[in-house]
């Protein structure tokens, strides 16, 4: 059986109908620090990423994830035009996205991605689809060195 271990809760992607009065929330009334923003082109997404401001095994991390301008055929497009603004996915950590993707395999596990891909902030990912999870898209996250 192939060996990973969950190491916790990365973000929670938030599809926002109004991504900046999100961002003013995140920012303004929450406190939450901008981390930086991230077109991810093949996805036709915006990322950005906020978190509290310790870094803490209870760190709150939330990214607001929106359609690029113009686009209206990507996944977040999609999502927001079919179930409006809401928490889009849950990301998990973990040791090592190779060994957790040989364990959906080995499980039955139905995948969106088979193989990792590059991700948001410099991570390596791989979605769960929510077929598999009882309805919740889960991202699998490998962080780099550099993150």
């Amino acid at each position: 059986m192939s060996e990973f271990k969950l190491l916790g809760v990365n973000h929670l992607g938030l599809a926002a109908k109004d991504a900046a009065k999100c961002r003013w929330f995140l920012s303004e009334v929450l406190g939450l620090s901008h981390n930086g923003d991230e077109v991810v082109v093949p996805q036709k997404t915006m990322t950005e990423m906020f978190s509290s401001a310790a870094p803490s095994l209870a760190q709150a991390r939330l990214e607001i994830v929106s359609p690029l301008d113009g686009t209206t055929d990507g996944p977040i497009s999609k999502y927001l035009e079919k179930k409006g603004g809401g928490i889009h996915h849950l990301a998990l950590t973990v040791s090592s996205l190779d060994a957790a993707l040989l364990r959906m395999k080995e499980k039955g596990v139905r995948m969106i991605d088979d193989a990792p891909r590059v991700g948001a902030h410099q991570t390596k990912i791989a979605f769960v689809h929510p077929e598999s999870t009882g309805g919740i898209l889960v991202e699998l996250v490998e962080e780099t060195s550099s993150h």
